[in-house]
């Protein structure tokens, strides 16, 4: 029986010391990085109201919204992939 009972302490005493060791702290990156110019949304010409949509003035405006929102959507890409070269550190 006291072998048993060594043998017992024995066992614990090796399981508690390779098991319950410490948790490592977690380790904090922090990444420095340039903010990336942040585009102006655009004025949007409204239509107008009185005049059907396919009317040449209505139709000017629409052509103009649409520059004005790809023109926007341009500079929208042009942050994100300033953004990325960053995030890559300069893999590209």
């Amino acid at each position: 029986m006291r072998r048993a009972a060594k043998l017992l302490c024995i066992s614990i005493a090796v399981l508690l010391s390779s098991g319950c060791a410490a948790t490592p702290a977690p380790v904090v990156v922090q990444h420095q990085f340039t903010r990336c110019p942040r585009p102006a949304m655009p004025e949007l010409p409204e239509l107008d109201p009185g005049q059907h949509v396919c009317s040449p003035e209505n139709l000017e405006r629409l052509l103009t919204r649409s520059d004005r929102l790809c023109w926007m959507i341009e500079q929208q890409d042009a942050a994100l992939d300033c953004y990325e070269r960053q995030t890559a550190g300069g893999k590209q």
